[in-house]
């Protein structure tokens, strides 16, 4: 009996540790790889045969625009992170969610209006909700709610044109404050639109560019403090306060980004520019990460315990005497 039982929980481990959390030969499992087959084919059918939506995708990808460059490797963190609960998925009760079929009919007449109208966005959208309504629709709740993040995730990858839109007005807000702190230091500058000349012209000459507007550089940090939060809090409201908390951080590190480019400038002249260039963006970026990764402790900071003990050098003085 004992080495039944032995035997048992080794076949047991060995289950929980192999690659692949199923086991191909139960009908169910079965059933549904088929089912999985079919949705695939579906969607492959139809966003990469019927519709030409990934030829305007890519294009604009590879375009001058260089915005959401990140996009290819969007999907595969997703992947990745479907990889990551793939045990998760296969454990929990698996019951279909009729109700969630609407989500896949949306999802349907979204394809269709954006194939129609030739809206590329809209046929990109309508693809991520339906990876993501399939799923609860055939196995319910409890796998739909597990993969709602893996797959809202690719939305980070849809271009959005309101976020372009504010490229020009963050460059003016850049370029505005990059010129009053070079000349709080004492680099005599002077500004005309988006670009800041050295005062005599000659030495040096900026021009906040549209990497330089902050919105390329926003994403990333945007996108590492979301997949971050995901993964070691399990708060949402602490996920949220990582994720806002990347916003102003990565301004901040573009803001002194422009401005050391303008004191490079000034004391080595218009070549070095170039050259700073090249590493600012890891010099700069890399203190972002970690004041992002300092915000995430303090997420855990008793700060009741840091009151006792800014108080504790005065406890039983008597302020009265």
């Amino acid at each position: 009996m004992a080495t039944e039982s032995k035997a048992t929980g080794v076949a047991r481990e060995s289950a929980g540790n192999r690659l692949l959390p199923f086991d191909w030969r139960d009908r169910r499992v079965q059933v549904n790889l088929l089912l999985t087959a079919l949705v695939a084919g579906l969607v492959w059918y139809l966003y990469f045969r019927v519709d030409s939506f990934w030829h305007s995708y890519t294009g604009y990808l590879s375009g001058p625009d260089q915005m959401y460059s990140h996009a290819p490797l969007i999907p595969l963190v997703s992947v990745w992170l479907l990889w990551r609960i793939r045990h998760e998925l296969f454990a929990v009760p698996r019951q279909s969610a009729p109700w969630a079929a609407a989500l896949v009919a949306m999802a349907l007449a979204m394809f269709f209006v954006g194939h129609k109208t030739d809206l590329w966005r809209l046929v990109l959208v309508s693809l991520i909700v339906l990876l993501w309504s399939t799923p609860l629709f055939l196995w319910g709740w409890e796998v739909g709610r597990r993969v709602l993040f893996p797959v809202a995730f690719l939305f980070f990858a849809v271009p959005l044109n309101f976020v372009a839109d504010l490229t020009n007005p963050l460059k003016r807000l850049v370029s505005a404050f990059a010129t009053l702190i070079l000349n709080l230091l004492g680099v005599a500058v002077e500004r005309q639109g988006v670009q800041i000349f050295s005062v005599p012209h000659g030495k040096f000459q900026l021009e906040v560019a549209d990497a330089c507007s902050g919105i390329n550089s926003l994403i990333a940090p945007v996108m590492l403090a979301t997949v971050y939060g995901y993964m070691v809090r399990t708060r949402n409201w602490q996920r949220w306060i990582l994720v806002l908390a990347a916003v102003p951080l990565a301004m901040l590190g573009n803001l002194i980004r422009v401005t050391s480019s303008g004191v490079v400038g000034n004391m080595f002249g218009q070549e070095a520019i170039g050259v700073f260039d090249k590493f600012s963006t890891f010099v700069v970026f890399i203190p972002a990460i970690a004041v992002l990764l300092l915000v995430d402790r303090l997420l855990d900071a008793d700060f009741g315990a840091w009151k006792e003990r800014l108080m504790k050098p005065f406890a039983g003085r008597d302020w009265n005497g």
